[in-house]
């Protein structure tokens, strides 16, 4: 009875003992799961975004050609305004003074050239009558022709003292907005003042100017066709404004040129990109972002979530054949979707990649696959 009771305890350790050493490959090496993404190309429509600064068609500093004290300011800031309207007149006093004093001089001078002229006339009779020398008539001749040269002198500083005393009268170049004014009634102004009395600003249609790397601008360009970049132009998709505020500007715009020389400082090309602005909606001087529509027919794309960033640069954490993940350095294009980032290198259609708990891998870590899906 023993001994069937000694065999029944160690059939029973041995069967137990089987049981502990047919456990699962994955709990003895206590592998974790992980949810991950196989991908796949597929075609996206993006929306490439650039700072951009604008600018009015035309903007005009409106400066003061005299010195003086301005005596009275007829706009206000941010008034509309037509070619020729007054802006600042600027005490005329003096000018005009100096105007009447030259207005003088001009009468006094016609006066001196009717006697220089008369006495010429008197000695070329003197001379034919034999009474005086030929002397006597090129003596007068040169008088007459000082006189002249005096007449001339008088009027062109005449000239002088109304286009002073007309630049007291200060007036808009052009149609447009007028910006802020610095100078209030009673300020002295001069040509050389630092600031200028304000600006006016044709706003009738905005320029929008941004800037791409020289890396950004040969990717950029690829996209559209044409063998030069204006026939690239005219294959361009039109470009949105999208404003300080978040708001989206209500007219479309269309990217006309780009400067044929990179920005010695920055490597960078400028671009500008025209918007209508009939209602003046638009401010020159403000900031804003253009936004780019691009489609691209075989894109990689990653969900922004599936991504870190560390000095500067994007990772992901791809997974191998052996289940094994390599944190994987990535380049992304501009573009982006709300979600998405679209790798350009370090990823390939068919590579797998961690999409949650990143913050638990570690570089060289082997994972179970938790039931991979495709994008």
């Amino acid at each position: 009875m023993k001994t069937k009771l000694i065999y029944s305890c160690l059939s029973a350790c041995l069967i137990l003992s089987s049981c502990g050493t047919s456990k699962n490959p994955d709990q003895q090496e206590n592998i974790q799961e992980f949810p991950v993404l196989s991908l796949a190309p597929q075609k996206t429509n993006l929306f490439a975004e650039y700072p951009a600064t604008l600018q009015g068609e035309q903007t005009v500093e409106i400066r003061s050609k005299v010195d003086g004290y301005i005596e009275q300011v007829y706009v206000a800031e941010g008034a509309v305004v037509s070619k020729g309207q007054p802006l600042f007149k600027i005490d005329a006093n003096s000018y005009q003074q100096e105007m009447n004093n030259k207005n003088a001089a001009v009468l006094a001078a016609i006066a001196n050239l009717e006697t220089a002229s008369i006495q010429t006339e008197r000695t070329k009779i003197l001379v034919e009558k034999k009474i005086v020398n030929s002397f006597e008539l090129t003596s007068a001749k040169n008088v007459e022709q000082v006189k002249k040269a005096e007449l001339n002198q008088a009027r062109a500083d005449l000239s002088a003292a109304k286009s002073k005393l007309a630049y007291t009268n200060i007036v808009s170049p052009i149609n447009g907005v007028v910006g802020s004014l610095p100078y209030k009634i009673g300020s002295l102004v001069s040509s050389t003042s630092e600031a200028a009395l304000t600006t006016v600003a044709n706003t009738r249609q905005i320029y929008a100017y941004f800037s791409l790397s020289q890396q950004q601008l040969g990717t950029f360009l690829s996209q559209y066709n044409g063998q030069k970049v204006s026939d690239k132009f005219r294959n361009m998709p039109e470009v949105s404004l999208i404003m300080q505020d978040g708001t989206v500007y209500h007219a479309k715009g269309k990217i006309e040129t780009l400067s044929g020389v990179l920005n010695a400082s920055t490597g960078a090309a400028n671009f500008k990109a025209v918007f209508p602005n009939p209602d003046s909606q638009l401010w020159s001087g403000a900031s804003a972002t253009i936004q780019i529509p691009t489609q691209i027919k075989s894109a990689i794309l990653v969900p922004k979530s599936t991504t870190f960033e560390l000095q500067g640069k994007y990772f992901v954490f791809k997974v191998d054949q052996k289940n094994i993940v390599h944190h994987t350095p990535i380049d992304i294009m501009d573009a982006v979707t709300d979600k998405d980032y679209v790798v350009t290198t370090g990823l390939s259609a068919g590579d797998k990649i961690v999409t949650e708990g990143l913050g638990n891998l570690k570089d060289g870590m082997k994972i179970k696959p938790n039931h991979p899906t495709s994008k």
